[in-house]
C-alpha cells in the first residue's frame, strides 16, 4: 500500500495512518481497519473522521457499544459534517433502531 510508504516517511502522518484504515476497511478486514484508526487518533485526538471511520468498522462488526462511543465524538467535533454522513451512511444501519442513535442523532440536528 502506498500509505505504508508514506507512514515509513512520516510516522506521524494522521492522514496516511486514517487512509490506511479506510484501505484495509474497503478490502472487507474491518478488524485490522481499527489499528490504524486508533494511530491517526493517537496522532491527533481531535480528527473526527477517523473517530467516524471507526465507529463504522465497529458498527459492522456489531460492536454497536464502540460505534455509538466513536459517532459520539466525531459528532461533538463537527456535528453538521458527521450527522449528515450518519443519516444515509450504510455501515451504520445496525445502530439506527437503537435509542442511542436516534438520540444522538436529534440532538445533533441544528
Amino acid at each position: 500500500m502506498s500509505y505504508d510508504k508514506a507512514i515509513e516517511i512520516k510516522p506521524d502522518y494522521h492522514e496516511a495512518w486514517s487512509n490506511r484504515g479506510n484501505s484495509l476497511d474497503d478490502l472487507g478486514r474491518k478488524e485490522e481497519a481499527i489499528v490504524p484508526y486508533e494511530k491517526a487518533i493517537e496522532i491527533k485526538p481531535d480528527y473526527a473522521n477517523a473517530f467516524y471511520n471507526r465507529a463504522c468498522c465497529y458498527s459492522l462488526m456489531g460492536n454497536l457499544e464502540l460505534a455509538l462511543e466513536d459517532l459520539t465524538i466525531a459528532f461533538r467535533l463537527n456535528p453538521k459534517h458527521y450527522r449528515q454522513l450518519a443519516a444515509t451512511d450504510r455501515d451504520l444501519d445496525p445502530l439506527r433502531a437503537l435509542t442511542e442513535f436516534i438520540s444522538l442523532m436529534e440532538t445533533t440536528e441544528t
